[in-house]
């Protein structure tokens, strides 16, 4: 029984996005659909020292960028942009048990050289991927043959098809909208993630911040511990 999953790409996606990934035997990276801005795909929460939560944000071109697929959004002021997040990456978690550790990563995906907003969300995912030792395989949309005219349910149908899924795993947000019937027609299942996030100990949080980037539980618990608690927190079962 084959499941896929799907999403878009993120920029140093949060723990619930590496849970599904990690319960599909295949993810496929939604680089074709419209860029939404403001959204995770360039944006995300990071932890203070102060206890509170930031949003580290990207800028992007632009020109008509609202009616691109992400993967042509292009970055603007990278340099700056670059510079700025990794300053505060440094400030905000050097003190943290594991700094020495996942910094050098970070700053990895932080200096390679990306043109598009797709490039990096990449570059951060798969350094996320690596760090939490998921093995499940990646696919870009526009690599795969579907109906380009497809929209919504029937996209992610066609993609499904495509892939030879047997399940679809879905966000529990989809729930509303999803029209299970369809795809139980073709016969493929769907099955709705379930993700609770983890509590975990937070460096001199009184406290805890939950909803950030999966950057703070390798900071805080380092590479061995955030990925134990990971594969402990994925272990619960997936709702019907």
């Amino acid at each position: 029984m084959k499941t896929v999953a799907m999403h878009q790409p993120h920029y140093f996606p949060w723990l619930g996005y590496l849970d599904k990934m990690a319960k599909a035997d295949e993810f496929v990276v939604l680089d074709e659909v419209q860029f939404e801005d403001g959204s995770p795909m360039s944006r995300n929460r990071f932890l203070q020292v102060d206890g509170e939560a930031k949003l580290l944000s990207l800028s992007v071109e632009k020109k008509g960028y609202l009616e691109k697929p992400t993967r042509d959004v292009r970055l603007s002021n990278w340099p700056k942009t670059r510079k700025k997040h990794r300053g505060f990456i440094d400030c905000n978690y050097r003190k943290t048990p594991y700094f020495d550790e996942v910094m050098p990563l970070v700053a990895k995906v932080l200096e390679a050289d990306c043109d598009t907003l797709l490039d990096l969300d990449m570059a951060s995912i798969e350094m996320l991927r690596s760090a939490y030792g998921i093995e499940t395989p990646l696919v870009l949309q526009s690599s795969l043959p579907y109906d380009i005219e497809a929209k919504n349910n029937d996209l992610v149908l066609g993609l499904c098809r495509v892939c030879g899924a047997d399940v679809y795993l879905s966000g529990r947000g989809a729930r509303a909208y999803m029209d299970d019937r369809s795809f139980a027609e073709k016969g493929i299942a769907v099955r709705y993630q379930e993700f609770s996030y983890p509590e975990y100990p937070q460096y001199r949080q009184s406290g805890f911040v939950p909803n950030l980037s999966a950057l703070d539980p390798l900071f805080q618990c380092g590479i061995d511990g955030a990925r134990r608690m990971f594969n402990e927190n994925m272990r619960k079962e997936m709702i019907p």
